[in-house]
């Protein structure tokens, strides 16, 4: 490498170091008898949603007429208490429960809401989110109550069809997004 080469070499790195230096402040102090730099903090805070208190629904035995209803109430924090979409599934591929021993199963239908009264709230298809905005808490634990609710029903001919005694089960998952 020649003298010429070595000396614009020099230079690129003298100046890729100066403005590395200039990254890490906003503003450079000045030689004297004290000298202050600045430097700007950013961060940022991401969407955060969380979903606790959700208990299970035991519905017990069938009274042989009737629907079958059953729900549970959960808390959903929002970061700032802003809006999330609601999504259901099921280990069974659908809203339903299977029997324990056959190949039998049983339909249900469910309603969420961002209250305690899913029975007024928006009906869900299985594996597609809420249509409708829901309203989170901006507390981690809702205040100490919760603020959502969902709601499972078998409808009294899907429970007579059953083709076997015997006790059925799901495991649904309520998945919270923050929008």
């Amino acid at each position: 490498m020649n003298n010429f080469s070595k000396k614009i070499v020099t230079g690129f790195a003298f100046a890729a170091s100066f403005a590395a230096m200039n990254a890490m402040a906003a503003t450079q102090g000045s030689l004297g008898a004290d000298s202050t730099g600045t430097t700007d903090i950013t961060l940022e805070i991401a969407d955060r949603v969380q979903i606790t208190s959700v208990e299970d629904i035991t519905l017990g035995a069938w009274s042989g007429s009737g629907n079958l209803t059953g729900s549970t109430d959960f808390c959903v924090y929002r970061s700032g208490g802003d809006d999330y979409q609601l999504t259901l599934t099921a280990d069974t591929g659908a809203f339903q429960v299977d029997s324990a021993t056959t190949s039998d199963s049983i339909a249900f239908s469910a309603k969420v809401d961002d209250d305690l009264d899913a029975s007024d709230g928006e009906s869900m298809t299985y594996n597609t989110a809420t249509s409708t905005p829901l309203t989170g808490s901006s507390s981690f634990t809702c205040g100490g109550s919760d603020n959502a609710q969902l709601e499972v029903t078998f409808a009294e001919a899907a429970l007579q069809a059953a083709s076997t005694a015997n006790d059925y089960q799901a495991t649904v998952t309520i998945l919270v997004e923050p929008i």
